[in-house]
């Protein structure tokens, strides 16, 4: 009889064991899904980010290599700047 009554604590004690131990683990093992989940989201936002700098860049690559041109710098002078050439008259239309 103390031998099953022995047995039985033991056997109690290792349910009692492993139930904690897989709590834990489980606990642990959603914890750290829902971070590398997390994770995953900002390397998305990331790789956007970067997508966009890499497209803004070659813009300003292609605006610069436009500098080169005059005829452009011409274009930009006279359009940002309201400059114009030596002779020339320039209108403006008031609303």
């Amino acid at each position: 009889m103390k031998k099953k009554k022995e047995e039985k604590k033991k056997n109690r004690f290792f349910f009692v064991l492993i139930l904690i131990e897989t709590s834990i683990l489980l606990f642990w093992g959603t914890k750290n899904y829902l971070l590398v989940k997390r994770m995953g989201k900002n390397i998305k936002k990331v790789e956007k980010e970067v997508q966009e700098v890499k497209m803004e860049n070659e813009k300003l690559k292609k605006g610069k290599e436009n500098l080169k041109n005059p005829f452009y710098m011409e274009k930009m002078a006279r359009e940002k700047l309201g400059l114009a050439k030596k002779g020339e008259i320039i209108y403006k239309i008031l609303p």
